[in-house]
């Protein structure tokens, strides 16, 4: 049973970086395409019209928050791996975590400085978010770090 919950969570999160890939690579095309759809929908009065008139600083922001979370996919999917191979006390995830949390604190500084160009409150709450999954996984990174310290010195000792 676990190697099926195992294989499926790997499956779930390849799936979202290929998804998140194309997403990435599309919002130059498509952003101001969802703008006016979203602008015809929910009106001229909601903080889709500020997209348009930073429609440049949307879409770069929008790219490095992508490219940040298509990172701490990335990072995922590695770990998942060491779980799958039955090996998930290694350096390589102590790395890993440690990164993700640094690729989080990326999402968070630029959700933050976008408020200062164009002020939006999901912003605010994904920057929020980010900030303590980066905490947390700069913190996990530090528990992973002992127990592969343990892990070593045990099995030098057998």
């Amino acid at each position: 049973m676990d190697s099926k919950l195992n294989n499926f969570v790997k499956a779930i999160l390849d799936f979202c970086f290929y998804i998140g890939l194309v997403a990435v690579i599309a919002v130059p095309f498509l952003l101001k395409h969802a703008v006016q759809l979203a602008l015809q929908v929910l009106g001229e009065t909601t903080e889709y019209a500020a997209i348009n008139d930073h429609y440049w600083y949307a879409v770069v922001s929008i790219m490095l928050v992508g490219i940040a979370a298509l990172l701490i996919l990335y990072e995922l999917r590695k770990m998942m791996k060491t779980v799958i191979d039955d090996d998930c006390f290694v350096d390589a995830n102590v790395k890993s975590l440690y990164r993700m949390g640094t690729y989080a604190f990326v999402v968070t500084v630029i959700k933050l400085l976008r408020c200062f160009v164009y002020f939006t409150p999901s912003a605010i709450v994904i920057a929020g978010v980010f900030l303590f999954a980066g905490l947390f996984s700069k913190v996990l990174a530090r528990v992973f770090d002992k127990a592969v310290r343990y892990k070593q010195e045990n099995d030098l000792t057998i």
